[in-house]
């Protein structure tokens, strides 16, 4: 904290709306978090948004404490540490690269999962002014991102990318639905002003990342949302189909 940065630990996230794939049960839809009435607003008909950038992090429920599971966020899981906690207590779970405390935090007994956590230029209040956002996917749903990004890398910071429907997935007993995906085109009014929306989001990015791991972690806690108490994965879901990054070029 300074005269000139009054924030004790940097500038705030500055994502408007946190926004992620719900995929269980009779789901199959974005939905986002309302800060105000504290509680999930699902998202009808199609999503549209425009990606301006994608980091990874680790989220959950942590049955032991029955609190939230939160992390920094990292642009590269097999260089950057991780630091993951409980949010009662502020209980570390594990810290290291993905690859080594994966099968820890991923485990029933703690319950955390990758994330990756997409900010995006969106049409947020209806009034058809663009908005920073997060979107996150997990589970099945990241896995279906990655596909996606994997297929259009040439489109994905020059469209759009509408979320237009969901599709049935099943392993084992459970059954779930994953998102999918279309690229769509976008005027030169509104790739300027996602290029403007990035500029800012890459300044706040730029601070955050210079920071400790630990400010890092707490940090992202504080911005996004706390999972619900009793999250199961398994019924939302959330594993079996992806649990984690890949080996390719996907920046995470």
């Amino acid at each position: 904290m300074s005269r000139s940065n009054p924030h004790e630990h940097g500038a705030p996230n500055p994502a408007t709306r946190w926004y992620e794939w719900a995929g269980g049960g009779n789901a199959g839809h974005v939905r986002y978090y309302d800060k105000d009435a504290k509680k999930n607003v699902d998202v009808t008909g199609e999503f549209r948004f425009m990606l301006l950038d994608q980091l990874g992090s680790v989220r959950g429920f942590h049955e032991p404490t029955r609190s939230g599971i939160y992390s920094n966020e990292v642009r590269d899981t097999r260089q950057d540490v991780l630091i993951v906690k409980a949010s009662k207590g502020s209980l570390t779970l594990a810290e290291g690269v993905y690859k080594d405390i994966k099968d820890r935090i991923t485990s029933k007994a703690v319950g955390g999962q990758f994330v990756a956590n997409c900010y995006i230029a969106v049409k947020t209040n209806g009034t058809g002014e663009l908005k920073i956002a997060s979107l996150r996917f997990k589970g099945a749903a990241l896995g279906a991102w990655m596909e996606f990004c994997k297929t259009n890398r040439a489109a994905l910071y020059k469209k759009a990318i509408a979320i237009t429907g969901a599709a049935d997935g099943q392993k084992g007993g459970v059954r779930f639905k994953t998102p999918i995906f279309k690229t769509v085109e976008i005027s030169a009014e509104s790739d300027a002003k996602a290029l403007e929306l990035d500029r800012e989001l890459q300044d706040y990015l730029k601070g955050y990342l210079q920071r400790t791991k630990r400010d890092q972690a707490e940090a992202a806690a504080a911005a996004a949302p706390p999972e619900e108490p009793g999250y199961d994965a398994t019924a939302m879901g959330d594993t079996g189909a992806f649990d984690g990054p890949v080996d390719d070029d996907i920046p995470f």
